[in-house]
């Protein structure tokens, strides 16, 4: 078997006043090294995002607190963060972002649906004060902004509501500072480093995921086509039924198939997925193990027509998913411990029950 893939992500705990968590900063890693060596912002925020939703689990990433997460100019207005999940996320608006007319709409536009957005290593500069109407919290760097503009900039931002956070806070005597000088939160090395957290991956197909997006850019655009592909894709399929037990915590409804996960999320979002998976690193796993999942899964819907049974798309996709545990090589039963699928699409995987 091909050796192991792992996807990696890095979590780094926000505290409030009374030192519970209150937040998780989703960071990028790239390497088995608790560091991030960021050459593309949009990739590495896009890389994160695969992992933390579609690969690792928002849930296992941050539980019940929020997530925040690093989104640099083009990927706000590219309508990227439309894809999040608003009550789970905060968005940081990178401090190297400059205010222009696009991203004044899209961030407007954001904020009248929900969205709430941090503004990160805030400077006190006027470019970077542009963005304070549109941000929750603002995210102050001890270590790069002295005490004394601190000391005579905090007034301000209490006047504005923002809830302040302080990054970097590495001693107790930093940490005590913050608390006299009116910060809501608290993030650093005092309390905790970054924590690596990683999982196996099913390899992404970028052909597949090209040719969704090709056809997601058509005017009269086909459902039907677009649950073929996503369908005859088995890392498409994974993520995309990753992505909605993490995007949306306590799905009332179980899935049936995938076609049944492309119409709950939507031509919106699934072109959204497309793109952030077309974003990040790909790795191969052997393509005989790709046909055979794909074999079995149109057999099993041409039987399933042959004797009648109505939702022929639930049995090409337990013939498609019947290979997951080779590509994640874990036992069946982990395999699909994350994805919400129907209790008959598991017997039929985990119990050979059923028709």
């Amino acid at each position: 078997m091909a050796e192991l893939t792992q996807v990696r992500a890095a979590r780094q705990p926000v505290f409030d006043g009374r030192q519970r968590t209150f937040a998780y900063e989703l960071l990028f890693r790239d390497s088995s090294e608790n560091r991030a060596m960021i050459r593309n912002a949009d990739r590495a925020t896009a890389d994160v995002i695969v992992n933390s939703f579609m690969e690792i689990g928002l849930e296992r990433m941050v539980g019940s607190s929020l997530a925040f997460i690093n989104v640099s100019r083009d990927f706000i207005a590219d309508g990227y963060c439309r894809a999040l999940p608003k009550e789970k996320v905060v968005l940081e608006i990178l401090e190297d972002t400059r205010m222009d007319f696009e991203i004044m709409v899209e961030l407007n536009r954001l904020r009248s649906t929900g969205y709430r957005f941090a503004l990160d290593d805030y400077a006190f500069s006027d470019e970077s004060a542009k963005f304070l109407p549109f941000s929750d919290f603002v995210k102050v760097d001890l270590q790069q902004v002295d005490r004394r503009t601190i000391q005579r900039e905090m007034p301000g931002l209490r006047r504005l509501n923002q809830k302040v956070i302080a990054e970097k806070v590495e001693t107790r005597e930093e940490y005590d500072y913050c608390v006299r000088t009116g910060f809501d939160y608290f993030q650093g090395y005092f309390f905790c480093k970054p924590q690596m957290m990683s999982a196996s991956t099913v390899p992404s197909n970028k052909v597949s995921a090209f040719r969704l997006l090709s056809e997601l850019r058509k005017p009269d655009i086909d459902e039907r086509e677009i649950e073929r592909i996503v369908g005859e894709d088995l890392s498409l399929s994974y993520k995309v039924l990753r992505y909605i037990n993490s995007a949306f915590i306590g799905l009332s409804r179980t899935i049936e198939s995938v076609a049944h996960a492309v119409r709950l999320l939507g031509v919106e979002h699934i072109r959204t997925v497309a793109s952030l998976i077309m974003l990040t690193t790909v790795s191969d796993k052997p393509k005989e193990l790709m046909s055979v999942s794909l074999i079995r899964a149109k057999m099993c819907e041409l039987l399933a027509a042959r004797h009648g049974h109505s939702k022929p798309d639930v049995f090409f996709t337990v013939g498609l998913f019947s290979t997951l545990d080779a590509f994640l090589d874990r036992p069946m039963a982990q395999a699909l411990d994350a994805l919400p699928l129907s209790d008959r699409v598991r017997g039929a995987l985990l119990e050979r029950e059923g028709p």
